[in-house]
C-alpha cells in the first residue's frame, strides 16, 4: 500500500447497486489499495446528511436529483465530486436535459412536454413518439408507440413525448471519461448482457465532439450521451451521468486514473 490516498474518504452514493461484475468494484478496491477509506450507500430517501460529512471526494451514480441536493449540502466546501451535484440533478431530469441540450443548439428529437395522457394519443396519431416521464433510468418510465397506437402511457405526468428517430436499429453508445470518449452500438432495450456490452463503435470525429458538447452543456465528467443516427446526422436521445462504461476497453484503468486526479 502506497501513502497516495492515506485517510482520504471517498463516498460513493448509487441508485442502483451495480452487479458484481461492474466495474465500480474494481475501481473503488483500486482507491481503498491507495489507502483511501471507502464508503457506500444505496440511494434512499432517508439517506442521512451525516453520509458526507468529512468526504474528500463524493461520486454520485444515477441519484435521485434530491440525493444530489442531499449531498451539496452535507459534503464539505472543499470536497471533490465526480459528477457535481448540480449536473447530476439535471441530467436525472429528463425534461430539463432535452430543455439543456436544445437551448445549446445541439442535436434533439423534436418533443413536446404534456400533462394530459390525452395529448400524448394524440401525437402518436400523427405519428411515432416516444413518451418519457421526468425520471427515471435504464428504461423506467419510457413508452414507445407507433402511428395511431392508444395504450396508456408509464408512469405519472409530465410526459416529454419526443418524435421518434427513425435509425438502424442500433443506439451509439458515447461513454466519456473525463476527455477519453468510446464508442459502442447496442440494440435497444438491451435484454441480456451481450446486447449491454454492445459492439466496438468506431468514432469519428463528429460523434466525439457531440460527446463533450454534450457533457460541457451540464457540467459533467464522467458520463455517457444515447445517440441515434437520424436521416439528417446524429441526435442525442439521452444523457447519463456516471453509467456502467460497459464494453468500454480500459474502462477500470481510465476511471481510476480519473477519480485519482480528483484527490
Amino acid at each position: 500500500m502506497t501513502a497516495t490516498l492515506a485517510g482520504r474518504r471517498i463516498v460513493l452514493v448509487h441508485g442502483k447497486k451495480p452487479t458484481p461484475h461492474s466495474i465500480v468494484w474494481t475501481v473503488l478496491a483500486g482507491l481503498r489499495a491507495e489507502g483511501a477509506r471507502i464508503g457506500t450507500w444505496q440511494d434512499a430517501p432517508d439517506l442521512p446528511r451525516s453520509v458526507f460529512t468529512g468526504a474528500d471526494l463524493v461520486i454520485l451514480r444515477s441519484v435521485h436529483p434530491a440525493t444530489a441536493d442531499l449531498a451539496r449540502a452535507g459534503a464539505p466546501p472543499e470536497a471533490s465530486w465526480c459528477n457535481p451535484p448540480e449536473a447530476t440533478a439535471m441530467v436525472a431530469d429528463r425534461v430539463e436535459t432535452w430543455r439543456r441540450l436544445l437551448a445549446a443548439d445541439l442535436p434533439v428529437p423534436a418533443a413536446r412536454v404534456v400533462r394530459d395522457p390525452r395529448a400524448v394519443t394524440a401525437m402518436a396519431a400523427e405519428g411515432p413518439v416516444v413518451a418519457k416521464t421526468p425520471l427515471g433510468s435504464r428504461g423506467e418510465g419510457v413508452t414507445v408507440l407507433e402511428r395511431g397506437d392508444s395504450r396508456p402511457v408509464a408512469g405519472r405526468g409530465p410526459w416529454l413525448v419526443q418524435d421518434r428517430v427513425p435509425g438502424d436499429g442500433w443506439d451509439r453508445k458515447l461513454f466519456v471519461i473525463g476527455s477519453h470518449v468510446h464508442g459502442t452500438l447496442r440494440r435497444w432495450p438491451a435484454r441480456s448482457l451481450s446486447d449491454k456490452v454492445g459492439r466496438p463503435l468506431r468514432l469519428d470525429s463528429r460523434l466525439a465532439a457531440l460527446a463533450l458538447a454534450a457533457g460541457d452543456v451540464f457540467g459533467l465528467c464522467a458520463y455517457g450521451v444515447d445517440v441515434i443516427d437520424g436521416p439528417d446526422g446524429p441526435v442525442i436521445v439521452d444523457v447519463n451521468a456516471f453509467p456502467g462504461f460497459k464494453g468500454v476497453p480500459g474502462a477500470p484503468g481510465f476511471l481510476f486514473d480519473h477519480l485519482l486526479g480528483h484527490l
